[in-house]
């Protein structure tokens, strides 16, 4: 699948970067440093390359931006899955340790899998 098919619009993830950039006043070196991301990586995105997941990742945080906004599918849902959401704001709890993090995880995965509502298959 090529990336227009996938529907990620780098060139405009690239132009939002560059307009935090800017309104930072930053340099593109100081950029490289607080997010730690390459400069040959910045430097490829300036040319109409994509960022691999991990730059990608490191930018969207670094900008406060939602990568997902600069894809465009056509069966794109509006909101994240209730599990989804449940388990990253628990990996994002600063009141729990990693383990304990994991362990809810662990138990609400699974009464969410023994409660949740079947939905019909849908031609799969």
């Amino acid at each position: 699948m090529s990336d227009t098919e996938k529907g990620f619009d780098a060139e405009a993830f690239y132009d939002a970067i560059a307009t935090t950039v800017e309104a930072r006043d930053l340099t593109w070196k100081q950029v490289s440093k607080e997010t730690g991301v390459s400069p040959s990586t910045l430097t490829r995105m300036a040319q109409g390359r994509r960022p691999d997941a991990a730059s990608l990742a490191a930018l969207s945080a670094w900008a406060a931006i939602n990568p997902a906004d600069f894809v465009d599918l056509p069966k794109k849902h509006k909101k994240p899955e209730s599990l989804t959401a449940i388990l990253a704001l628990l990996r994002a709890d600063t009141n729990l340790k990693p383990d304990a993090a994991q362990a809810m995880q662990a138990i609400i995965k699974t009464a969410y899998e023994q409660f949740r509502t079947k939905r019909p298959e849908s031609g799969k």
